[in-house]
């Protein structure tokens, strides 16, 4: 098959986005917390308190982030003096989420580790003072609600070095805010640069049967097969086959051949050399008119006239055989009119072999 190369320039369409859970999502997060403090009972007669965070997040990884938390918070000490307790704090807390943020899951724990400092202003003044501070937490973060807003809920374990020492307990519950890149984790990819692919097309080849017995040319074996018989995948014609010579008549009562019979033959002439192999037998036929002997010689003869023209034309004398059946074999009987007669005058084909 011939085939023709068609050059077409294939370019890419903008820019594509690619997803994925690797994907970091947004860089940078501030999230606003009250809180509920349950201070430790070593703090003489404060009983609980109620604070706020303002917390600024940087995620350096899918998995892993850094913190600044700025505190305030306010105890109640229950002496019916008016609240005498106020304690500003801040740390850095190194945060690990468990799962990817920018998963399919409604919430994403996580785990935090921190260091900072605290100022305590107590009563009297003359004991108000910074400390270390230090401590643990763990908590949950909801999936995107809107824009990337999130709910965040977390506890935190605090020891305070004020004094002799205290460890306290702070719940929060909040909002965390994105900033700058956009909480969802699609990111875009730049588009492709622009390549020339080529394309093979194969151009398909008209179908060619010059001998119309539905094998094209290219795959006939047995070319020029005459009109009517059947052939096989390689278009050699099946033996046992029998074909009427339509057109191939004679003179009347006689056995020379017609021109338009001889035309009729010079078609056919075709198989037997492009075929060697190909074996039949010519069979004549009459009408019933006439006596069986006279009809019967008269057949032979006819079938001798075919076999000799095509012999003459090029066909091998062992390729052919000619018999004559007189009136035999009728294709109509009775004849009840000239069209009968007609149709049982005959010349057939009866294939004998093909290789």
């Amino acid at each position: 098959m011939r085939n023709a190369l068609i050059a077409a320039t294939v370019l890419a369409s903008g820019g594509a986005l690619a997803h994925g859970e690797g994907d970091v999502g947004e860089h940078e997060y501030i999230s606003v917390l009250p809180s509920y403090e349950i201070p430790d009972k070593a703090r003489t007669g404060i009983r609980s308190g109620s604070g706020l965070s303002l917390l600024y997040g940087h995620s350096l990884t899918p998995h892993i982030g850094i913190e600044a938390n700025g505190h305030a918070a306010i105890y109640a000490t229950g002496d019916g003096n008016g609240t005498d307790f106020y304690q500003y704090s801040g740390m850095v807390d190194l945060v690990y989420t468990i799962t990817q943020r920018h998963g399919s899951s409604p919430v994403y724990p996580f785990l935090l580790l921190g260091v900072g400092g605290a100022y305590n202003d107590v009563t009297p003044d003359n004991r108000d003072a910074a400390s270390v501070i230090y401590g643990a937490g763990a908590g949950l973060v909801s999936a995107d609600l809107y824009h990337g807003i999130r709910v965040r809920l977390e506890g935190r374990y605090i020891r305070d070095e004020f004094r002799a020492g205290n460890e306290d307990v702070r719940i929060a519950l909040g909002l965390e805010f994105p900033l700058g890149r956009s909480s969802s984790s699609t990111v875009t990819v730049p588009a492709p640069e622009p390549k020339v692919v080529e394309v093979i097309r194969e151009v398909p080849r008209p179908f060619i049967d010059t001998d119309g017995d539905t094998v094209v040319d290219e795959l006939d074996k047995c070319p020029d097969t005459p009109r009517g018989l059947k052939v096989d995948a390689e278009g050699c014609v099946i033996p046992d086959q029998i074909i009427e010579l339509k057109g191939v008549t004679f003179e009347f009562n006689k056995a020379r051949l017609t021109p338009n019979a001889e035309a009729v033959l010079d078609t056919v002439v075709k198989a037997f050399v492009g075929q060697p192999s190909l074996t039949v037998e010519v069979g004549g036929h009459t009408d019933s008119k006439g006596s069986d002997a006279y009809n019967q010689k008269l057949s032979q003869a006819r079938s001798n006239s075919v076999r000799s023209y095509l012999i003459s034309q090029g066909a091998r004398p062992e390729q052919l055989t000619a018999v004559g059946y007189g009136e035999s074999r009728l294709l109509i009987n009775p004849e009840t009119s000239e069209d009968d007669c007609e149709l049982n005058r005959r010349t057939e084909f009866k294939v004998i072999g093909v290789r």
